[in-house]
C-alpha cells in the first residue's frame, strides 16, 4: 500500500515538474517572440526613412517628366506572419490594433510601390487621366504622407505608448 502511494506521488511530482518546465519554456518563448517582433518593427521603422527617400526621388523624377520605378526591398514581416498569432494574448487590445495596423499598412504601401510602374504604364497607355504625371504626383504624395503617419505610429508604439487608433476607449464612454 505504501509503495503504491509513493509511486503515485512520484507520478504526480513528475507531472507537476513537467508542466512547470513546459510553462516556463512557453513563457520564455513568448518573451523571445515578442522581442523579435519588436526588433522587426524597429527595423521597419529604419527602413521607412529609406522608403521616404525613394518616394521623394520618384516625385522629383516625375516632376521632371522622368520615371523612376518604386521597387525596393519589402518591409520585413516574417515574425508577424508566422508568430504573432501565438503571442496575441500577450498584447493589450490597443497594442494588437497597432501591430496589425502597422503591418497591414506596410504591406499595402509596398504593394502600391511595387505595382507603380505597371500601373503608370497602363494608365498612360489607356489614357485614364488627362495628366498621368499629375495624378501620380498626387498618388506618391499620398504614399509619402502615409509613410510619415506610420512612422509616428511606430515610434509611439516602440516608446511603449501605443495609440488608440480605433478609439476603443472613446467608444466605452
Amino acid at each position: 500500500m505504501v509503495e503504491g502511494i509513493i509511486a503515485l506521488l512520484g507520478v504526480i511530482v513528475g507531472f507537476i515538474l513537467n508542466e512547470a518546465t513546459r510553462f516556463f519554456k512557453d513563457k520564455r518563448l513568448a518573451k523571445n517572440l515578442k522581442k523579435a517582433l519588436e526588433d522587426e518593427i524597429e527595423g521597419n521603422l529604419y527602413q521607412l526613412d529609406q522608403k521616404i527617400e525613394i518616394v521623394n526621388q520618384m516625385l522629383t523624377a516625375l516632376g521632371q517628366d522622368k520615371f523612376l520605378p518604386g521597387i525596393s526591398v519589402p518591409f520585413a514581416s516574417n515574425v508577424y506572419e508566422h508568430h504573432f498569432f501565438s503571442i496575441l494574448n500577450d498584447f493589450s487590445p490597443i497594442q494588437r490594433d497597432n501591430v496589425r495596423h502597422i503591418y497591414s499598412s506596410l504591406s499595402v504601401l509596398d504593394n502600391i510601390l511595387f505595382s507603380y510602374e505597371k500601373s503608370y504604364k497602363d494608365d498612360t497607355r489607356n489614357g485614364v487621366f488627362a495628366d498621368v504625371n499629375e495624378a501620380y504626383l498626387v498618388k506618391l504624395n499620398d504614399v509619402l504622407n502615409c509613410y510619415r503617419k506610420l512612422k509616428k505610429l511606430i515610434e509611439a508604439y516602440l516608446n511603449k505608448g501605443p495609440r488608440d487608433i480605433y478609439f476603443r476607449n472613446r467608444n466605452r464612454s
